[in-house]
């Protein structure tokens, strides 16, 4: 019997690759062998590279939706499937699987919708969370889901956002229509609508796993890459009294006073002056400190230090930004101060993003003001190229329009 052979419809993607290989001294857990995965990329992928490729179009499962993609957002981690370390290891020193489509701050437009999605259907624009989380291990039950010991990450072990298309879970889809009526046209909505999630991630940073403070606290924020920019909005947004930022990029310091930060320094200028970070903070605040310190820098063992003598007696840490080195800490410091040192990762659960889409359709916050330019899917890797040189505050790749 002859079998007519089904077309399987393309799509372009942008695909990061690599050999699962242990780099040497480096013993795998069960769940990196089971299925090839890294809990650190940097630790097992080897000769990685990162292509523009034709792959199949996915279809949705039952509790799945299919979306075109609207708009993908650059993050820093994407920049570290650019290129590779001295030992042609990946650098990204976090969770992944490869092959995959990597973005994982992506927007949409659902075309098709599983035969069990209830509450989306086909011309919703949406959103989805990041962390795919299990719901039944210890971490989940305990409520904390991006702590997930089952989690799959959409651009990091699923397929993400650099593409014409993705699935996610409807449980982790969230609406964006509001965001027509402030943005004026579907295609601007959507473009900010992926940033939706590092503003997520700065959410949960500061409020859900760093509590918060009470308005009128003062707040540092390191870093004004896009997460450091979505806090200095949110501190704004919640009432902060002083907010001062450090950052070492002209443009990126530009747009911190754009987005409400009151006072920009440059660490490194601050040090040729014979001023450290933490003496300019005390003479603001008038020997108080801060109340909230935001580290949202891929370097700690320069900010740290720094936070240690600026931050108030009962302050909060919030760390935000990871690095692959270790951090030196002088915990004496934070035990005299009784500092609350929150460290967080992901943006999932807590109604967080609900929340967040909430601040933006208000116009409490404006993600766009830090949307420097976007880019056809086609030129992906540019935009992630001019990330990497820091070029600015977010880039957007539109793979559509």
């Amino acid at each position: 019997m002859i079998y007519k052979r089904q077309e399987v419809l393309l799509m372009k993607a942008l695909q990061a690759s690599g050999t699962w290989r242990p780099r040497p001294g480096y013993s795998p857990d069960e769940r990196e062998k089971k299925d090839n995965r890294a809990s650190m990329g940097n630790n097992l992928f080897y000769q990685p590279s990162l292509e523009m490729v034709d792959i199949p179009k996915p279809e949705p499962k039952d509790d799945e939706v299919l979306i075109k993609v609207g708009g993908a957002a650059v993050c820093g981690s994407d920049t570290m499937f650019l290129g590779k370390d001295d030992e042609d290891y990946l650098q990204y020193c976090g969770h992944c699987k490869l092959p995959v489509v990597i973005g994982h701050e992506f927007s949409g437009e659902i075309v098709k919708t599983g035969k069990k999605v209830k509450n989306f259907k086909e011309g919703d624009l949406i959103v989805a969370e990041t962390m795919n989380w299990c719901g039944e291990c210890a971490a989940c039950r305990a409520g904390l889901v991006n702590q997930c010991e089952n989690l799959e990450e959409i651009g990091f072990t699923l397929d993400g956002g650099y593409a014409e298309y993705l699935v996610a879970k409807e449980k982790f889809c969230f609406h964006v229509e509001a965001l027509v009526s402030v943005y004026k046209t579907k295609e601007r909505a959507l473009e900010v609508a992926a940033m939706v999630e590092p503003t997520a991630v700065a959410y949960n940073g500061m409020f859900v796993r760093g509590g918060g403070f009470l308005p009128g606290g003062n707040v540092a924020i390191f870093g004004a890459g896009p997460i450091g920019l979505s806090a200095t909005s949110l501190a704004k947004a919640a009432g902060a009294a002083k907010i001062i930022t450090f950052e070492k990029e002209p443009l990126r310091m530009k747009l911190a006073r754009e987005v409400g930060a009151d006072y920009v320094f440059d660490p490194d200028e601050l040090y040729s002056a014979g001023i450290s970070p933490s003496e300019k903070v005390m003479d603001l605040t008038g020997g108080i400190g801060v109340e909230m310190a935001v580290e949202a820098t891929h370097d700690q063992s320069e900010t740290i230090p720094e936070i240690e003598q600026m931050i108030a007696v009962g302050g909060t840490i919030a760390q935000i930004g990871i690095s692959p080195k270790r951090t030196p800490i002088m915990s004496t410091y934070l035990q005299k101060k009784g500092v609350n040192y929150h460290c967080s990762i992901g943006s999932s659960g807590h109604d967080i993003w609900p929340h967040v889409i909430r601040l933006i359709a208000s116009g409490r916050i404006d993600p766009s003001r830090f949307l420097t330019k976007c880019y056809h899917l086609d030129e992906a890797k540019e935009a992630i190229e001019a990330a990497e040189r820091l070029e600015g505050g977010k880039f957007v790749v539109t793979p559509n329009w």
